[in-house]
């Protein structure tokens, strides 16, 4: 018996609390807003780059003033003693780069949809795993009560077993049979017992709560499938749900679209990266200097100067190494579309598993219900019959057994039936656009 102050859980809490606490939906939120950044950062090579910079000198001349100035490459040296002060700003941009800014932005933008449909599919896949998880937890606090109940027969039968066996009326192997089956019962709740305990603290890792199993109660899943806060359309027609589950509409496929066009896009870029590129760069320019003194040379910037330069490179030769890289990227994207074959397949696979389960919840639903009733009805006239004496304790008791093993499965079975319904909903309302 649960004190009157249990603490209950049932699955709609569960679920809302592990959807705001789960660390993989956080991630996955993270990362989409990182992708967002991604794409500005991308944006941003269509701008302009401004930059400005200053220098202050001295120069002190080794050579006696034997010339008046000196030429070395792009240098020209005065052979004299003085302090020389520079500041400019200056500005660069890529005018023509063949397409290559275009595709990192399309890598950019690409990659941000893809976390966007990767959070969608990380809430998705918290959802039927919460479902199986709590559907597990309250199979094992289902099956602790039954067998609970079951080893409180178990011994009263033991008890009678005895007293039949001083009697006369049954033999010793009657009494030890009895003995047995209920140490085996005390043995199977034991077991059952601790796998519910673990899976408490599995439950633990979603709500950050602590469990006791002598202190929980755990509430059946709802009648009706809509009463989940799914985030999705109403619950719709069996029929329509199955004309949903298409492959080519989940979100792992769309996942390996953007992640195909991500590398082909890559593939595009590095035949490419070889071609030669224009950029166009202007400066203005402030200097001045001075013999003696250092702040009558910053005093004395007025002179000016402004540039102006067009400037393209490109590589003539790099040991073949872009022709073995264009290769690679090129056999990457195929392997992505055979993954995606793949992976495809394996959800193929799951849908129609899903399919049939669902139509099988669906003929089995409405019968289990009855037969549970049923059986309840069944064990409490026993009961009834047993508290007033009017039937033989004994296959009284063996009666209740046998029902409680049926109300064991039953109660599996209408467990298996809304977690099946509730994965075909989930499943069938994904709606995902490129």
């Amino acid at each position: 018996m649960l004190p009157a102050n249990a603490e209950q859980l049932n699955f709609n809490d569960f679920l809302s609390t592990a959807l705001n606490n789960s660390y993989k939906v956080k991630i996955a939120e993270i990362n989409k807003n990182i992708t967002q950044r991604g794409v500005k950062e991308a944006r941003a090579t269509y701008f302009p780059t401004i930059s400005t910079f200053a220098t202050t000198e001295r120069y002190n001349d080794l050579t006696n003033g034997g010339a008046p100035l000196t030429a070395v490459g792009n240098e020209i040296f005065l052979n004299r003693d003085y302090y020389q002060d520079m500041a400019a700003v200056g500005l660069s941009y890529n005018l023509f780069d063949f397409g290559v800014r275009k595709r990192q932005l399309d890598i950019a933008k690409a990659d941000n949809k893809q976390k966007e449909i990767l959070l969608k599919k990380n809430t998705r896949d918290l959802k039927l795993d919460i479902v199986e998880l709590y559907a597990q937890t309250l199979a094992l606090y289902k099956q602790s009560q039954i067998k609970n109940d079951e080893l409180n027969l178990r011994d009263e039968l033991r008890e009678i077993n005895k007293k039949l066996r001083l009697a006369g009326e049954i033999s010793e192997i009657d009494v030890v049979d009895s003995e047995i089956k209920a140490s085996e019962t005390k043995s199977e709740l034991d077991e059952i017992k601790n796998r519910f305990a673990k899976k408490l603290t599995e439950i633990s890792f979603y709500t950050n709560k602590t469990y006791d199993i002598k202190d929980i109660e755990l509430i059946n899943f709802p009648q009706d499938v809509n009463n989940i806060p799914t985030e999705v359309d109403p619950f719709i027609k069996l029929s329509a749900q199955f004309n949903n589950l298409i492959v080519e509409n989940s979100v792992e496929s769309k996942v390996y679209d953007l992640e195909i066009l991500k590398k082909q896009k890559e593939y595009e870029i590095q035949k490419k990266y070889n071609f030669p590129k224009i950029r166009f760069d202007t400066r203005y320019n402030l200097y001045g200097s001075d013999t003696n003194n250092f702040f009558d040379g910053i005093g004395d910037i007025s002179q000016r100067s402004l540039s102006f330069r067009l400037s393209t490179s490109f590589v003539l030769f790099d040991g073949f190494k872009n022709i073995n890289t264009v290769a690679k990227s090129k056999m990457e994207v195929e392997k992505l579309k055979v993954e995606k074959e793949e992976q495809l397949a394996e959800l193929r696979k799951k849908y129609e598993q899903v399919q049939l389960d669902s139509k099988n919840a669906i003929i089995q639903s409405k019968n289990n219900e009855k037969t549970l009733a049923l059986v309840d009805k069944n064990l409490q006239m026993l009961e009834n019959l047993n508290a007033n004496g009017i039937i033989e304790k004994s296959a009284c008791i063996k009666k209740q057994l046998e029902l409680l093993d049926k109300k064991m499965k039953l109660e599996q079975t209408q467990i298996n039936i809304f977690v099946t319904q509730y994965k075909l909903q989930v499943l069938s309302n994904e709606k995902v656009e490129l």
